[in-house]
């Protein structure tokens, strides 16, 4: 049996072609659990996404040249079953309070990432301005601007997932 949290995300319309990285990554996103370790999701996520290229529903595909790994649904794939999986469980918190309004807390969650995006957005529009300003400041801001950015690509992941959950998702 797949991970129920893994099936809500393979089962999203809009992955297709994706990495175990970023199945990783909204797999932490949508966990909201801080005490995970990065390294043994990472290892957990590649395992369950080898057992389904195991029973045919995705197909794994490595570049010669960079050597990087990504999967795809097969034909054999069945939507139905990973979104009914994905459906069986609460799905969107797991949490111990079943009356709560899942629904209302995702919203929030979602205008609040959307708020840091723009943030981080502006962030790097200032170190690109700084950069041009600051030439000698080139390899600290340019440092600064990665790690924005790649946190920027976190939150994306985590706008779509919450997005399409709201989606998938009647208001209680």
């Amino acid at each position: 049996m797949v991970d129920k949290v893994i099936s809500s995300i393979i089962a999203l319309g809009n992955i297709d072609l994706f990495s175990a990285l970023e199945v990783k990554v909204a797999y932490i996103a949508m966990k909201q659990d801080e005490q995970l370790d990065p390294v043994f999701v990472r290892r957990f996520v590649y395992k369950e996404l080898l057992k389904l290229v195991k029973k045919g529903w995705l197909s794994k595909s490595t570049t010669k040249q960079k050597k990087l790994t990504r999967y795809s649904k097969t034909d054999l794939f069945d939507h139905n079953y990973f979104k009914d999986l994905a459906n069986s469980s609460i799905i969107l918190g797991e949490s111990k309070n079943d009356g709560h309004n899942y629904y209302q807390e995702l919203s929030t969650r979602l205008k609040k990432h959307n708020v840091e995006l723009l943030e981080g957005l502006g962030e790097l529009e200032l170190y690109l301005t700084l950069w041009e300003q600051y030439p000698s400041m080139k390899n600290n801001l340019k440092a600064k601007y990665k790690a924005t950015q790649e946190n920027n690509h976190i939150l994306k992941g985590k706008i779509n997932a919450i997005g399409e959950l709201l989606r998938n998702t009647t208001e209680k």
